[in-house]
């Protein structure tokens, strides 16, 4: 091989290991959003770990004071990122397979931006598009792994008043909910629900 080629070849090498660190390293998150206090906030839609139960649900926001009325809206089915594989932080081969799979099959099995990877402990929760429930090549390489496919619960945290009816709270408030909630390890994501008729 000629001494461009090497050159070539090593470069190449090179990027695929930067792209590849880039998608597994979590971001630093900025601590102090940009609040809009005139925003206001109906609700938050959490998603927990396969097999919370509505108790936990309850029992968890119970022990978070969320200072507010609310209702919850368990097992709801109105956000995407359904499915989910949870990966230990060492499984690079995993990882890499299934990098591999998806430019050789040219389909978006799983989704490796910074909002799609979630750091839980020692391990990795890689959300999982729904496409990949049914592509057989995904489901050869889960199975070559012993990886379970996993789906998550979706619950909607409704605020209200004391009555019953809607409330809102301003997104100073809800944003201090969300990074609590987001401390909890059956948590994987918090989204904030805002009013838009105004």
């Amino acid at each position: 091989m000629g001494k461009i080629n090497k050159e070539i070849a090593i470069f190449v090498v090179f990027l695929i290991l930067v792209v590849l660190w880039g998608l597994f390293i979590k971001t630093p998150v900025d601590t102090e959003p940009t609040v809009n206090n005139e925003l206001k906030v109906c609700g938050i839609y959490v998603q927990f770990e396969n097999g919370t139960s509505e108790s936990e649900v309850e029992t968890i926001l119970e022990n978070y004071n969320m200072t507010v009325n609310y209702s919850i809206e368990y097992n709801n089915r109105n956000m995407a990122d359904d499915y989910y594989i949870m990966l230990d932080k060492d499984e690079r081969d995993v990882r890499r397979e299934l990098s591999e799979g998806m430019k050789e099959e040219k389909k978006e099995w799983t989704v490796f931006s910074p909002s799609h990877v979630v750091r839980n402990g020692d391990f990795y929760v890689i959300m999982v598009s729904e496409q990949a429930i049914n592509d057989e090549t995904f489901l050869e390489i889960l199975e070559k792994y012993d990886i379970r496919l996993k789906k998550s619960v979706w619950c909607y945290i409704r605020f209200e008043k004391p009555d019953g009816t809607r409330y809102w709270i301003p997104e100073e408030d809800a944003i201090r909910i969300k990074n609590g909630l987001e401390n909890n390890e059956s948590i994987f994501s918090v989204h904030i629900g805002y009013i838009y008729d105004q």
